[in-house]
């Protein structure tokens, strides 16, 4: 089966990563849904937050590993 893979990739001051990260999925769902709808494929959505620092989440690498 394919796989659509949505990637958000924001650049924001360091404060709230990690809750800019749960907003940013939040807002994709429905397109992710809409997509798997339309095109009968598999959808991940993978938010890459980028702090002003270069400062990432903890789980970015995990969200990445398999592509």
């Amino acid at each position: 089966m394919n796989t659509c893979v949505l990637i958000d990739v924001p650049i924001l001051a360091d404060r709230n990563i990690v809750q800019k990260e749960v907003v940013k999925k939040l807002k994709c769902r429905s397109l992710c849904t809409e997509i798997q709808r339309m095109w009968n494929i598999e959808c991940v959505i993978v938010a890459v937050i980028i702090g002003a620092t270069r400062s990432v989440t903890k789980g970015l690498k995990k969200d990445l590993e398999p592509y």
